[in-house]
């Protein structure tokens, strides 16, 4: 493995961009491929093995093209495939799950809302995550169906979804939260209109620059850091073109070049 091979960041469409802003903001050296699985998106509805052979087939495109370490930027496949992944291919894996520690670490009176998609609540890497930081504190869970696809349309001031979102939002307030953990990477770029029905008393939690500190980490203790010039970014798609490049093009502010995978 050399150090100036790119890096691999993979999502079930363009909420892992929300990630990528932060990798490519702290590793402004490295050359990025961001795949965006949007023929097959969401993920959130799908069970395991789906989730499973859509992630490998994009995990072995990504390590064909040389991938030195792959960013696993959607919460359902983390927490479906990720340590299967570590085990059986010969580079490093990156995940992402709710950020219900530092959520724990702000919180004033222990009640915690978790939004994220029905298969990220019910899985077992979830479960483990609770057991492990959650005695002490009232965890409540939203599932919030429907809430990705209408970021993946750009659709994000639309009637439909605040409507949504108000549904999913005041469910956790009667709970009387006070942090919510966005637990799902689309969901990060729906934190303007979040605050705007929560106000600003309650606390967001977006683990997407972590994530990118954790793979700063990781590639230094491999010693795989480029350092030699400037980064780039190469935007796939196993979706319609245009949609992803008018997607991705809305959310990131400016105009980008796909290639369909």
């Amino acid at each position: 493995m050399k150090n100036n091979q790119p890096i691999g960041i993979f999502d079930s469409g363009v909420g892992g961009l929300s990630v990528l802003q932060h990798i490519h903001q702290l590793l402004p050296h490295e050359h990025i491929l961001y795949v965006a699985d949007s023929g097959h998106a969401p993920y959130g509805c799908k069970d395991d093995t789906f989730v499973e052979q859509r992630s490998r087939v994009i995990t072995e495109h990504l390590i064909k093209q040389g991938a030195k370490a792959i960013v696993i930027a959607c919460n359902t496949a983390t927490a479906s495939i990720i340590e299967t992944f570590r085990d059986q291919y010969g580079i490093p894996f990156i995940g992402v799950e709710p950020g219900i520690k530092p959520a724990i670490a702000i919180s004033k009176n222990a009640n915690i809302g978790i939004m994220a998609t029905t298969a990220t609540l019910s899985s077992t890497r979830y479960s483990e995550l609770t057991q492990r930081f959650g005695d002490n504190v009232n965890l409540h869970n939203q599932a919030c169906p429907g809430l990705a696809d209408l970021v993946e349309a750009g659709l994000l001031d639309a009637p439909e979804t605040i409507q949504l979102l108000q549904n999913y939002l005041q469910a956790l307030k009667e709970k009387n939260v006070d942090t919510i953990v966005l637990g799902c990477t689309h969901y990060s770029f729906l934190s303007t209109q979040i605050r705007q029905i929560v106000g600003r008393s309650t606390q967001l939690i977006d683990t997407s620059y972590a994530i990118a500190e954790q793979l700063a980490r990781v590639l230094e203790q491999e010693n795989l850091t480029n350092q030699s010039r400037h980064g780039s970014i190469e935007y796939f798609t196993t979706g319609s073109i245009d949609n992803t490049q008018a997607a991705i093009s809305s959310l990131l502010g400016y105009k980008v070049a796909i290639s369909c995978l």
